[in-house]
Order: C-alpha cells, then structure tokens, then sequence
C-alpha cells in the first residue's frame, strides 16, 4: 500500500533522476497543474508522467531511467489503447496523439517495474522543440519529499499557450490538432484559475478593465491570440467576451 507522504516523491521520481543528472526539462501537463497550479488531486493511473525536454538531451533521459523504463513504439502505444477501451468504461489517453506528426520529437516510456501505483505506468518525453517553452523560466517547487523541481511559470503559459492554440486552429480541425489544442487549452485555463481565481469569477466592460497584472503577461500577443484568454473571464453585460466573433470561435467544445 502506498505511504500517502510519499506520493510526489514516488510520481516525480524520473524527473527527480533528470535533476540530480542536470538534464534541463520542465514538468508538464496534468503533474505541472497538480503539483505547481493548484490542481485537485486524481488518481493517475494511466495518466503520463509528461516531461518537456532538450532534444539533444532525449536520448540520455531515455539511458537514464533504463532499466526500469523501455520505450515504446507508436504502434505498441496503438495496441494498448485497443486494448484497454475494450476492458474499461473510461477512455484511454494517448497523449501522443498531438505530436505523430513529429514522431521523432517524443518517446514514450512504459514501466517494467513499477512498485506502488503511485508511480508513473507511463513517462512521455516531449521535445521542446514543439512548445518551446524556455527552460530559463521554470518555477522552483518542492513538493513533499522531493527536491527542487521545475515547473512551468503562469506568465510563461499565458504568453505562449495562446500562441500555440492560435496557429493550430488555423491549421484546421483534425483529431490530431483537437488533441494539440486540449493540451494547451488545459494549461493556460489552469494557469488563469490558479493566479486569478476570484478575476474569473467578475465581469468586467471590456478587456481594457482586465487586471494589470494579466495585461502584462498578454503584451506580445496579437489580437487573435489575446481572445484565448481574454474568452476565459466575463467580458460585457451579458456575460460573454466582447471580442468574441460571431463568425469565428475560439472553442471547438
């Protein structure tokens, strides 16, 4: 039975071995929003450790976490998901789904040994080339029992994830893109809860009236890519976004 205490050590243990090696990355995803933006607590099961890397540094992670982890391949990955939507009422998540256009740029490890359930069954490195999230900028958190580990920044998902969703959706709909823009959507809507949970919760008369503090952090965005989260507060008297088109959504959910 897992020693509660112990969860964060057990489930961000390769990005503790990362760390201790100096391999630069960031914590990403699901992990990044519970252990660093305030995220409820799941049961993670499936769910991938996922770890945003140097490309050049992919490979040396991989060697690292052997022989307790072994790649997996794309097909290996299909197989599993077959598998398990036709033994369980939930959905499998294949988190590599928004990145098979670039099946060079991610490698998805499974477990051989996994002790306690509190360790990850699944660690996708993702290559940092697809969200070019600047290492520079991770913020510090030790969660219980760990060192110092780096998580992504609130003003760094704010100015990027925008700039991600926007030029995927120009690209068009596809289940691909739809998985690309669910990744980034979560981020940036978990990165506004979690540094204006009460912001969220006002209406304001325009976007002019946002907090100083998140105009800033949109100051490079472009017009269309400032809507991503300019849409998550209530923006006019009927509690919609004032810059939100009639002919053009933001949102495909």
């Amino acid at each position: 039975m897992d020693d509660r205490n112990d969860i964060p050590h057990r489930r961000l243990q390769p990005s503790i071995l990362l760390t201790r090696a100096a391999i630069p990355h960031v914590i990403w995803g699901q992990d990044a929003v519970h252990y660093s933006l305030g995220g409820a607590f799941i049961f993670y099961g499936m769910v991938d450790l996922q770890i945003l890397i140097p490309p050049s540094r992919i490979q040396e992670a991989v060697t690292l976490l052997a022989p307790s982890y072994s790649p997996m391949s794309c097909d290996e990955i299909d197989e599993e998901k077959r598998t398990y939507n036709a033994s369980h009422m939930d959905d499998y998540t294949d988190y590599t789904l928004a990145f098979r256009d670039r099946p060079n740029d991610f490698v998805r490890l499974k477990s051989l040994q996994r002790n306690t359930r509190s360790d990850p069954s699944r660690v996708l490195f993702i290559s940092n080339t697809i969200f070019n999230y600047p290492l520079d900028e991770t913020v510090p958190i030790s969660p219980l029992l760990c060192p110092i580990l780096p998580f992504p920044s609130v003003p760094v998902l704010v100015r990027l994830m925008p700039v991600h969703l926007q030029k995927r959706m120009d690209v068009g709909y596809s289940p691909q893109i739809w998985s690309f823009i669910s990744i980034c959507k979560f981020l940036l809507a978990s990165a506004l809860r979690f540094s204006f949970p009460k912001e969220l919760e006002e209406e304001y008369d325009n976007a002019d009236e946002l907090p100083a503090r998140l105009k800033e952090m949109m100051i490079c965005l472009d017009e269309r890519e400032k809507r991503w989260v300019c849409d998550r507060f209530l923006l006019g008297s009927d509690g919609s976004s004032a810059e939100s088109s009639s002919d053009e959504s933001t949102d495909w959910f």
